[in-house]
C-alpha cells in the first residue's frame, strides 16, 4: 500500500488536519526545548506524508526566529520523489535505512502502521535526541462496539490498535525517556472529526467532553496522544 504508492495517490492526504497536529504537538514540545535551552538545528520528519506536519513545525520555528538549517521528510512512499518545498529535503525510502542524524524527529500517526513498532522506534531513536510522536488511539468502545479493526487495517492500514497506556508503554520499551505526554486536544477541531451530519451534530458534546475528560472521552470515540521523549 505504502511502498506501491496508493495510499498516497491522493497526495494532500490528511493535509487538511496538519496544523491542528502541528498545534498540538508544539503545546507539548515548545516548552521542552524552551526549558532545557535546546537548539534545533536539524529535523526529519519520518513518514513526512503529504508534509504538511513538517512545515508547519518547521516554519514555527523561523516565526519564532529560530530557523531550522536542515528539514528532511522522510517517506517509504515514492510520491515524495515529487514533492518539492522551500528549504525542504525530501528523501524516498525506509528512514532506519537511509536517514541522517536530526536534533529533533517527528513520527505523526506512522507506528501503528509498522509490523514491528518497538524495534521500529527503537531504530528511528538511534538517529535522534527529541522525538516527537502523535498517535492515534483506536482501542475504544466505537471501535469495539463496530468492529472496525477490519476496516481500519484495510485502510488506512492501522496494524496495530493502541490506548494511552500501551501507547506509553510501548515507547518506554522502545528504551526512550518519556518527557511528557497529553491527548492531542487541538484535533478534536481538524476537518476529519467534523465530516458527517452526526460529527457535527454531536461535536458541541464531543468538545465539552474533551474539556472535562478526555481520557473518558478516548475510551468511548478515540482519539489522539501526543508524546516527547528523548533517545537514551
Amino acid at each position: 500500500m505504502y511502498k506501491e504508492g496508493t495510499y498516497f495517490s491522493d497526495t494532500k492526504r490528511h493535509l487538511e488536519d496538519s496544523d491542528f497536529k502541528v498545534s498540538a504537538i508544539l503545546r507539548l514540545l515548545n516548552p521542552i526545548l524552551d526549558k532545557a535551552n535546546i537548539k534545533v538545528n536539524s529535523y526529519a520528519d519520518v513518514g513526512c506524508g503529504a508534509g504538511g506536519v513538517l512545515l508547519g513545525i518547521s516554519e514555527a520555528f523561523f516565526q519564532k526566529g529560530y530557523p531550522i538549517h536542515e528539514v528532511k521528510g522522510y517517506d517509504v512512499s515514492p510520491h515524495v520523489n515529487a514533492m518539492k518545498m522551500d528549504h525542504v529535503t525530501f528523501e524516498h525510502g525506509d528512514f532506519v535505512e537511509i536517514g541522517t542524524n536530526a536534533d529533533l524527529i517527528t513520527l505523526t500517526d506512522v507506528f501503528e502502521h509498522v509490523t514491528d513498532p518497538v524495534n521500529f522506534i527503537k531504530n528511528v531513536s538511534k538517529k535522534g535526541k527529541i522525538l516527537a510522536f502523535h498517535i492515534p488511539l483506536d482501542d475504544c468502545l466505537s471501535v469495539n462496539l463496530r468492529n472496525l479493526q477490519r476496516k481500519k487495517i484495510q485502510n488506512p492500514g492501522h496494524l496495530i490498535f493502541l490506548n494511552v497506556n500501551s501507547a506509553l508503554n510501548m515507547i518506554t520499551m522502545a528504551g526512550l525517556q518519556i518527557l511528557d505526554y497529553d491527548f492531542s486536544r487541538e484535533t478534536i477541531k481538524a476537518p476529519s472529526n467534523n465530516e458527517t451530519i452526526l460529527q457535527k451534530i454531536f461535536s458541541p458534546l464531543k468538545r465539552t467532553m474533551v474539556a472535562l475528560n478526555p481520557w473518558l472521552y478516548s475510551k468511548i470515540f478515540g482519539f489522539s496522544l501526543v508524546v516527547i521523549a528523548k533517545s537514551n
